[in-house]
C-alpha cells in the first residue's frame, strides 16, 4: 500500500512542468497587469490638456500671426459699401477669394495681386470695370456667373494677362467681351444664358491661323439669341477640338 502511494506521488512530480526561478519583479508585473496589488498613494492621473485654437484651412499660424490663402465671404448680406478701401491690403499671400451670393454691385477694389482665383458668382454686379482688375497679373480663373452684367469694359482682359478661365454665363451680355482674340492664355469661356445676338469672325481668335495663342478647350454659347448657323466656321479656328464648342437654340 505504501509502495503504491509513493509511486503515485513520484508520478505526479514527474508529470509537472519544470520549475522556473522567478524574481519578485515578475510577480509585480503580473499583479499590475491583472489590476491586483496595492494602490500607489502618490499616483496621479495625467490631465488632458484642452485643445488650443485651430489654425484655419489654407492658413499658416505661428504664435499670434495668421497667414491665409483661403478667404470665403459668401452667402451673407454683404454690400459693396461694406467692403472698405484697403480691406485686402497686406494680404500678400492670398490666392483665393470667394464672395458669392451677396448684395455687392461692383467688383471690390484693391484686390491683392497674388490672387489666382476670384469667384464673385450670384451677386448683383452690373458691369465689369477694367480698373477693378488692374494689377491681377496672376489671376487664372475669374467667376462672374449669375450676375446682371451687361457690359465688360475694353481693356479688362488685358489687366489679367495670365487668365485661363472666364465664367460670364447667366448674365445680360449683348455681345462677346472684347479682348478675347488678343489674350494669349485664355482657354475656357462660358457665355451661355446671355443676350448675345451676333458673333463676329474675330471675336474669339486673332486673324489668321499661325498664332501663338493658346487653343480653346471650352467655349459655351448656347441659350443666346444668336443662331448657330449664322456663325462663320472660321470663327472658332483656334479651338482645340470642335466638340469644345457648345452651341444651341435660344430658350
Amino acid at each position: 500500500m505504501k509502495a503504491t502511494l509513493v509511486f503515485l506521488l513520484l508520478a505526479q512530480v514527474s508529470w509537472a512542468g519544470p520549475f522556473q526561478q522567478r524574481g519578485l519583479f515578475d510577480f509585480m508585473l503580473e499583479d499590475e497587469a491583472s489590476g491586483i496589488g496595492p494602490e500607489d498613494p502618490f499616483r496621479t492621473v495625467p490631465e488632458v490638456e484642452p485643445l488650443g485654437p485651430v489654425c484655419p484651412f489654407r492658413c499658416q499660424c505661428h504664435l499670434r500671426v495668421v497667414q491665409c490663402s483661403d478667404l470665403e465671404l459668401g452667402t451673407n448680406p454683404l454690400k459693396s459699401s461694406g467692403i472698405e478701401n484697403g480691406a485686402f491690403q497686406g494680404m500678400k499671400k492670398l490666392s483665393y477669394i470667394r464672395i458669392a451670393d451677396t448684395n455687392i454691385t461692383t467688383i471690390p477694389q484693391g484686390l491683392p495681386p497674388s490672387l489666382t482665383e476670384l469667384h464673385l458668382e450670384g451677386n448683383k454686379i452690373s458691369k465689369v470695370d477694367a480698373a477693378s482688375l488692374k494689377g491681377l497679373n496672376n489671376l487664372a480663373k475669374l467667376g462672374l456667373s449669375f450676375n446682371s452684367i451687361s457690359a465688360v469694359d475694353n481693356g479688362t482682359l488685358a489687366n489679367t494677362p495670365h487668365l485661363r478661365e472666364l465664367h460670364l454665363d447667366n448674365n445680360k451680355l449683348i455681345k462677346v467681351p472684347g479682348g478675347l482674340a488678343e489674350h494669349k492664355y485664355i482657354q475656357v469661356v462660358y457665355l451661355h444664358n446671355n443676350n448675345i445676338s451676333a458673333v463676329g469672325p474675330n471675336d474669339f481668335c486673332p486673324p489668321g491661323y499661325n498664332t501663338k495663342k493658346a487653343s480653346y478647350s471650352g467655349v459655351s454659347l448656347f441659350s443666346n439669341p444668336v443662331q448657330y448657323w449664322e456663325i462663320q466656321p472660321s470663327t472658332f479656328r483656334c479651338v482645340y477640338v470642335r466638340s469644345a464648342i457648345q452651341l444651341g437654340n435660344y430658350k
